[in-house]
């Protein structure tokens, strides 16, 4: 069976309509002997001859499959649209707005309590390092997941090619056993009209027969239409696959070094801006020095220029300590009149105690 299943995928496949059925009285003498061949090993004597009917063909249908989903299974095919995700992420950690807040809350570092809230720009540019880095790994990544969606269409396609092969298989094999069922559907009429020239078991056996050939004929329509079905479904998956591929590729190329080109002069015009403002702040600082220099200068010159104006001692000074010297004067005037007075009385009081002295002394002798 397994010789006839290689010369049927290099013969042109006869259509069957869609619900797997062809018309076996339009087939020429040439295809009813090829078809004979191939239906040649269904024996109603042999009761496994309907089992084996095609098995060749279907095992290796799933062996063809087993192998490709092995290789299919070494890696997660969800794995670029996660690791996309992962990537939208860490772009979205990225806010350049945070470069423009540092220098607004510079003057706040300057406040202890609150030195602690400030970002630090360094710690900005060391988070964008980290970033960087983890999109670098999340990009190669990427690009393996892209290899990956194209070996596994490289593989679908073989599948798919298989497939077909197996379809046009199929659809001999059924065919040639719809031949076969007609062959013995005649074959039985004729034996349950003339039962007497058979023995009843061998009628029963052929109507048995033509029962299971029957189901077996039905299931390699279904195995057929699925196999139809699958096509369809392994295009779908290709161009899914391309277009994750794509989008990957998009990404490696445009988005990555766009992302990274604009960080870079955000980066650049941040400095810059810091550079204008440091140099803004210089010369507001020099502006204000002079203004104040000049200021001092000019307050100083005033008050000098009073200063060296005035006498070594004030007319008001003058006439103040003049009043007072006057002052003094006639208070040292009055006090040597009042001690001239009262010596002059203390002379005549120590006369006149003298006199009482000496007259009481003469008494007493």
């Amino acid at each position: 069976m397994e010789t006839n299943a290689q010369e049927l995928s290099n013969t042109t496949p006869v259509k069957l309509d869609k619900e797997g059925n062809a018309d076996i009285t339009a087939l020429s003498p040439e295809e009813i002997a090829k078809y004979k061949e191939i239906n040649k090993s269904l024996e109603p004597s042999d009761v496994n001859s309907i089992l084996n009917y095609g098995a060749d063909t279907q095992n290796s249908m799933e062996k063809y499959s087993n192998d490709f989903l092995a290789s299919v299974r070494t890696y997660n095919s969800g794995e670029v649209g996660g690791l996309i995700n992962e990537l939208l992420t860490e772009l979205n950690y990225i806010d350049v707005s945070e470069l423009e807040k540092t220098g607004v809350k510079s003057f706040i570092s300057r406040i202890p309590f609150l030195k602690n809230l400030v970002v630090d720009v360094k710690k900005i540019f060391q988070k964008y390092d980290i970033v960087v880095n983890n999109i670098d790994k999340i990009t190669n990544k990427i690009k393996a997941g892209r290899l990956n969606s194209l070996k596994d269409n490289s593989s679908l396609q073989t599948m798919f090619e298989s497939n077909v092969a197996y379809i046009h298989q199929m659809e001999e094999l059924i065919i040639s056993g719809q031949l076969k069922f007609s062959e013995l559907s005649v074959k039985l009429a004729e034996m349950e009209g003339r039962p007497a020239d058979y023995e009843d078991y061998e009628i029963a056996d052929l109507r048995d027969f033509v029962s299971r050939l029957d189901k077996r004929l039905a299931d390699m329509k279904i195995v057929r239409f699925i196999m139809m079905q699958s096509l369809a479904q392994i295009r779908l998956v290709q161009n899914n696959n391309t277009s994750i591929a794509e989008k990957a590729q998009s990404i490696i190329s445009t988005t990555i070094p766009v992302w990274k080109n604009q960080l870079t002069i955000a980066v650049a015009l941040q400095r810059q801006k810091a550079n204008v403002d440091m140099q803004k702040k210089i010369s507001d600082t020099t502006n204000t020095i002079l203004q104040k220099n000049a200021d001092m200068l000019k307050q100083n010159t005033i008050d000098v220029a009073k200063e060296s104006e005035k006498t070594v001692v004030s007319l008001e000074t003058l006439k103040k300590t003049t009043a007072s010297l006057i002052e003094t004067l006639d208070e040292v005037k009055k006090i040597h009149e009042e001690g001239e007075k009262g010596r002059r009385v203390l002379d005549t009081e120590l006369k006149n105690l003298e006199t009482e002295l000496k007259k009481n002394v003469t008494q007493v002798k």
